[in-house]
C-alpha cells in the first residue's frame, strides 16, 4: 500500500460495465457461489442502513460454506483519504475480494478499497438510485463532501447481485432518481457535439450508445408511473424490475460505451457543480435528483423550452424537483453566475468555446429560481 496511488485518467480500453451480472429475488440468500469463485476472505463494506439490510444474508450464506465475513462500517462519503487512512489501519490485509454493499457512496467507497488491496469488487446494491453498481468508475469527494473527480479504476466491477427482494423496497424517490439518471443518457447522447475523443469507436460507438439509450428513455418512460405505483405496493412486477434493471445495468452500459466523451452533459455538470459550489447543502440530495434538474436545463441549453417545461411537471409528478430552489439549493443571481463560471471552466464546455456562453446562461433561468 505504500506505494499505491489512485489511477488518473481514462483507461484506454473499453470496459462496458460488469463481468457478471445477477438479477433474483432472494440472491443474498444464495450468494455464496459468486463470491467464493473470486475469494475466500472477504470484506463487506457498508452503511448502517445497508448492513440491516444484507449483512445477515450474505454472512449466513458465506458462513454455511465454512468462511468468515469481515465488515467495515462507512459513514462518510466517497473519499480516497478516508479509503487510504482505513487501509492503513490494516483492515485491507489478507482481503481477497471486496463486497460494496448499499448506495451510490459506499460503492463508489468500496471501488476505491478494492483498487487499494488488488482484490475484485462485487457490488450489491440496496437502490437503483445510480448505475455505479456496474460501472468502474468512482466520484470522490473530500472529508466534507466537495467533489475532487472522478477515479476510472482499470478493472471492470467482477460482479453485481441485485437482489429484488431489496430493491422493490428501496423508497420511492430512489427509484425516481435512478430512473431519471438513466433517462440522463439519452438526453445528453442526443446532444454528441464535434469534440474529438481518443481512442472512441468511431461512428460504431455512439450509435450504439444512442440505440440503447433510446430503448433506456422510452421503456422508463412507459413505465416509471406503474413502477412508483408497484413500489408503494410492494409488488415486485414486471414494470418495476424492468425499471431498476434499465436504471442499474442498462445506464452503466451506456456509459462504458460512450465513456462521457463528446458529450456536453450538461445535466451531469449540474451535479457535479452543486456538490463543488454548495457541499453541504447538495449532499443531502442522491446524484439523480440533482441530475434531473440538469436535465431540464439541458433541454432549455438548447432551445428545447417545452421539452423542458414538460419534464419539469413529470419530476414534480414523481415527487422530485425541477428547480435548484425546489431542492432547496441556492438560486439567486449570483449563484447562477457561479454556475454559469464553473461550467463554462469544464473540459467538454471549452471545447465548445464562448459560443456555448449565451445559451447556458438563458437555460439557466430555467432552473435557478
Amino acid at each position: 500500500m505504500a506505494s499505491y496511488t489512485f489511477p488518473t485518467g481514462k483507461d484506454p480500453a473499453f470496459m462496458l460495465g460488469c463481468g457478471r451480472l445477477r438479477m433474483e429475488e432472494h440472491l443474498l440468500e444464495n450468494c455464496a457461489g459468486e463470491i467464493l469463485r473470486l475469494g475466500r476472505n472477504p470484506l463487506f463494506v457498508c452503511d448502517r442502513t445497508s448492513r440491516a439490510l444484507a449483512f445477515g444474508k450474505v454472512a449466513g450464506a458465506l458462513g454455511a460454506e465454512g468462511v468468515r465475513l469481515r465488515e467495515v462500517t462507512h459513514s462518510g462519503f466517497c473519499c480516497r483519504e478516508d479509503a487510504l487512512a482505513l487501509a492503513g489501519t490494516g483492515a485491507l490485509d489478507g482481503v481477497d475480494v471486496v463486497l460494496g454493499c448499499g448506495g451510490g457512496v459506499i460503492l463508489d467507497f468500496s471501488k476505491c478499497l478494492a483498487d487499494i488491496a488488488g482484490a475484485p469488487l462485487v457490488t450489491i446494491p440496496t437502490s437503483s438510485a445510480t448505475c455505479c453498481a456496474y460501472t468502474p468508475i468512482a466520484v470522490c469527494y473530500t472529508r466534507e463532501g466537495r467533489y475532487v473527480s472522478t477515479s476510472h479504476f482499470r478493472r471492470e466491477v467482477a460482479a453485481a447481485l441485485l437482489d429484488t427482494a431489496i430493491l422493490c423496497g428501496q423508497p420511492r424517490r430512489l427509484l425516481a432518481a435512478g430512473a431519471l439518471d438513466a433517462m440522463a443518457k439519452k438526453i445528453e447522447i442526443e446532444f454528441w457535439d464535434t469534440i474529438p475523443a481518443a481512442g472512441d469507436g468511431g461512428t460504431a460507438a455512439p450509435a450504439i450508445a444512442s440505440a440503447v439509450s433510446d430503448y433506456i428513455y422510452s421503456d422508463i418512460d412507459a413505465k416509471i408511473d406503474t413502477a412508483l405505483e408497484d413500489l408503494g405496493r410492494g409488488v415486485p412486477t414486471r414494470a418495476l424490475l424492468d425499471v431498476i434493471y434499465c436504471s442499474i445495468a442498462g445506464a452503466g452500459f451506456v456509459s462504458g460505451i460512450s465513456g462521457g466523451s463528446r458529450q456536453v452533459a450538461l445535466a451531469h455538470r449540474l451535479y457535479y457543480g452543486a456538490r463543488t459550489l454548495a457541499p453541504e447543502l447538495a449532499s443531502r440530495f442522491t446524484h439523480g435528483e440533482i441530475v434531473a434538474v440538469g436535465l431540464v436545463l439541458q433541454l432549455a441549453y438548447y432551445g428545447r423550452d417545452d421539452e423542458a417545461a414538460r419534464l419539469a411537471a413529470r419530476l414534480r409528478s414523481w415527487g422530485l424537483a425541477a428547480t435548484m430552489g425546489e431542492l432547496g439549493l441556492p438560486h439567486g443571481p449570483a449563484e447562477a453566475e457561479s454556475y454559469v463560471e464553473y461550467i463554462m471552466g469544464t473540459k467538454t464546455m471549452k471545447a465548445v468555446g464562448p459560443s456555448g456562453e449565451a445559451p447556458l446562461r438563458r437555460a439557466m433561468a430555467a432552473v435557478f429560481k
